[in-house]
């Protein structure tokens, strides 16, 4: 079974400057990781988590990987995927929506992990976030 783990990040307040992150986990243990800097425009922490789910997402599609058990630490983001919640933010609706489309497509299960809670996998993708903020310091301090 393949596991993965996507995180968001914002800095500077929020709105602020962005990041987010995956990680697989695959049966045999290696781990994948990626992350990427969504600025320099300043959006929500709750975008940041949306892309992390959606960049993942379209990974797992465009590599034909299907049936991942996704955890993510953003309550909004998986019961408004799943269904649970409804979105009440223009700009989250599309988000939401080409998340549910992504994931209903690959057979994906997203789930709550709590962040923050030594999952070594949710640590791994808060950190890839940091990181990632951590790299683009330079440019969105300028802008501050």
């Amino acid at each position: 079974m393949i596991k993965a783990y996507t995180d968001g990040a914002c800095r500077g307040g929020n709105p602020g400057f962005c990041s987010c992150a995956w990680v697989l986990v695959w049966p045999n243990n290696d781990v994948s990781k990626h992350g990427y800097y969504l600025g320099p425009e300043r959006r929500t922490n709750n975008y940041a988590e949306y892309q992390g789910l959606i960049k993942l997402l379209e990974h797992l599609y465009t590599h034909s990987i299907r049936n991942v058990i996704i955890h993510c630490d953003s309550k909004l983001v998986v019961n408004q995927v799943n269904q649970k919640w409804e979105v009440n933010s223009d700009d989250l609706r599309p988000l939401m929506s080409k998340a549910y489309g992504l994931l209903v497509h690959g057979a994906h299960v997203l789930k709550h992990v709590k962040g923050h809670d030594g999952n070594k996998g949710n640590e791994i993708a808060d950190k890839l976030c940091n990181e990632v903020l951590d790299e683009h310091k330079e440019e969105y301090e300028k802008q501050t």
